[in-house]
């Protein structure tokens, strides 16, 4: 479970987040929604220590992730940017190894690991293609395997769905669900309303860098009430 707590982020003297509370439960999709500029990116990478904290905490199982070192957070918390990030002088196969072999993994450890995630996936015949040959979302499913690959516990998406079509979307709400099943704690942020509509369980309503509303599916009984702003939101 990620914890937060009176989260505030400033960079350059603009203030990004204020005093944002919230919380990441396993086997639970976490969405942070709202309009661009919101701070739900600023908020996941502060999560993933990519951003300065200018107060407040963040727990990762009751340990604080300041003190965690890059290596012992990169092993509990997965992240896949926006832009995916892939390594384009890399094949497919040595995108995904390649964390691994950081982590003292042996070689043909590392790729019968990354081979199992790759088929999982959906993407195992295109192993030794590079990051150039292939669509948005092949790209998406990748960088998504290379983030599994560590076995984190947590796993974080920047809009996700920002270069994918709707056979792609429904693809990540499959690979989503199955991440659930397991038990990760998943968290991400997105703007595109049909795609949270698919994935709709735990939502966090920012604007303007601070949380105004929370909507959770299983205790939650009347959006329509209980979170105007959100229902304005997925209905736009």
């Amino acid at each position: 479970m990620v914890i937060i707590n009176t989260l505030s982020v400033a960079i350059k003297e603009q203030i990004l987040l204020k005093s944002v509370s919230c919380t990441l439960v396993p086997g639970r999709i976490t969405s942070f929604v709202g309009p661009s500029g919101a701070g739900k990116t600023t908020l996941l990478r502060a999560i993933v220590g990519l951003v300065p904290l200018q107060s407040g905490t963040i727990l990762l199982n009751n340990k604080s992730v300041a003190t965690m070192s890059n290596y012992e957070r990169a092993q509990n918390i997965g992240y896949v940017f926006q832009d995916f990030n892939l390594f384009p002088c890399m094949t497919v196969l040595e995108n995904c190894c390649d964390a691994l072999l950081i982590h003292a993994v042996p070689l043909e450890e590392a790729k019968s690991r990354a081979s199992v995630l790759l088929e999982k996936m959906g993407m195992h015949k295109y192993r030794d293609k590079y990051p150039s040959e292939l669509s948005g979302g092949q790209k998406q499913r990748v960088a998504i395997a290379r983030m599994l690959a560590l076995r984190p516990s947590v796993i974080l998406l920047d809009e996700p769905t920002a270069s994918l079509d709707p056979a792609n979307t429904d693809i990540l709400v499959e690979i989503l669900t199955q991440c659930v099943q397991e038990g990760l704690t998943v968290g991400l942020s997105t703007q595109d309303m049909s795609f949270a509509k698919k994935i709709i369980d735990r939502v966090y309503y920012l604007e303007n860098g601070e949380i105004q509303e929370f909507c959770d599916t299983k205790i939650t009984t009347n959006l329509l009430q209980e979170c105007p702003r959100l229902r304005n939101f997925l209905h736009q």
